[in-house]
């Protein structure tokens, strides 16, 4: 029994932030209906017609990530029928979750407005590209636009003298999702006091910002931006090295003066410690190159795991550099249940990546997969008071495709 136990959610989202933020709803114990177009449902189904994964899956990652501990129900809303059975569903729903572009939802009749006449007391959030305001409000975007390109990320991370780098598929879906699964439960609890429902809007935009906070900060303080520097940064002991294995660490020492005479004495090299040039942390960041290539040098004489043994003995902050392939078999991942096995309807077990949050007494759990597109339809209509020959009538208009 999650600490959402006894919400009802309705989601109406496609691809990854929407939904992702319903699974992390989801997974704190609400009851999810997931609405989808019957014409193929949400376009994370077809990984493959999209040019997303060069081959047929036995099973849809991406699909099972995002809409676990959902069921579906598939309505055509561009029709009135349908969209009079959404909002009859929302009558009594506790949070509407949709990714859909306002346009959109005001098109089909369920702008805020129209929903909150059906529902005053539904928090109705919604994700965008850009926000509610402002030149770009309209304008479509995913994750690697909204979130990575343009709020900096993407020309921070880059090597000097090199392209920036791209992201990874829903880098920022996720922690949006997370972080608007959050305001949900803010805005439930403020409802929970006063009986008031009210919309709450996050954007992609807006989320990169937040994750780029430390820099714009800077930027807004003293006009002056971050400009790449690559591995020549004035803290040395702040830093990556590859190992004698070729294996990459980074170095984490913020406070580098704290560590600074141990560092030394743990790599084998004490002298550096006595070096009026290291002398503290501004005289090192002022021969910083010179003490990096000289690091280069003492770091390719161990593989990585025989620095992982000094560097725990000294309680260095460091961590290694894995490969994502590492990272799925992470010990520590490991004993923090972070991959959950679920049943797939395939007669499988699958594992999937369980939301961070961990909750003492009421757990989050990953209790049932991905939904097939329409498969909850009638159990859910029957559950909202109609009957069969209700849903026999509205089959007959092309409600359910």
């Amino acid at each position: 029994m999650g600490p959402l136990s006894g919400i009802k959610v309705v989601e109406m989202g496609i691809f990854v932030a929407g939904p992702a933020t319903a699974a992390v709803l989801g997974d704190w114990g609400a009851d999810v209906i997931k609405i989808e177009n019957p014409a193929g449902g949400d376009p994370i189904r077809a990984l493959v017609s999209l040019g997303l994964v060069p081959v047929e899956p036995d099973v849809n990652g991406a699909l099972e990530l995002e809409n676990r501990n959902k069921r579906s129900v598939a309505v055509d809303i561009t029709k009135p029928e349908g969209r009079e059975v959404v909002l009859r569903l929302l009558r009594d729903t506790d949070v509407f979750v949709s990714n859909f572009r306002a346009a959109a939802l005001e098109r089909a009749g369920l702008a805020y407005e129209d929903v909150k006449k059906v529902n005053p007391r539904i928090i109705y959030a919604t994700l965008s590209g850009y926000g509610v305001r402002g030149p770009d409000k309209d304008r479509a975007a995913f994750d690697y636009a909204a979130f990575w390109a343009r709020t900096g990320a993407m020309a921070a991370l880059a090597e000097p003298d090199r392209p920036p780098p791209t992201q990874r598929p829903a880098m920022g879906d996720h922690p949006a999702g997370l972080e608007l699964a959050g305001a949900v439960a803010a805005a439930l609890f403020h409802r929970s006091r006063t009986g008031e429902g009210q919309a709450i809007h996050l954007s992609l935009f807006q989320s990169g910002l937040w994750m780029m906070a430390s820099d714009i900060e800077l930027a807004l303080l003293m006009g002056v931006g971050y400009e790449p520097t690559g591995r020549l940064v004035p803290n040395p002991l702040w830093n990556h090295y590859q190992a004698k294995d070729g294996k990459w660490f980074h170095l984490v020492m913020v406070q580098a003066d704290r560590f600074w005479t141990k560092f030394c004495e743990a790599i084998g090299e004490s002298a550096l410690a006595e070096d009026e040039r290291y002398d503290g942390v501004v005289k090192r960041g002022r021969h910083a190159k010179d003490l990096i290539d000289r690091l280069d040098r003492v770091f390719a004489t161990k593989t990585r795991d025989e620095w992982a043994v000094i560097f725990d003995r000294y309680e260095f902050i460091w961590a290694p550099v894995q490969t994502l392939l590492e990272a799925s078999r992470d010990p520590q991942a490991l004993a923090l249940g972070m991959y959950e096995k679920v049943h797939h309807r395939s007669g499988r077990e699958i594992p999937l990546v369980r939301s961070p949050v961990d909750f003492s007494i009421t757990p989050a759990t990953i209790r049932s997969g991905a939904p097939e597109l329409g498969e909850h339809t009638e159990e859910v209509l029957l559950a909202n008071g109609y009957a069969w020959e209700d849903i026999a009538k509205l089959r007959e208009k092309g409600v359910f495709g």
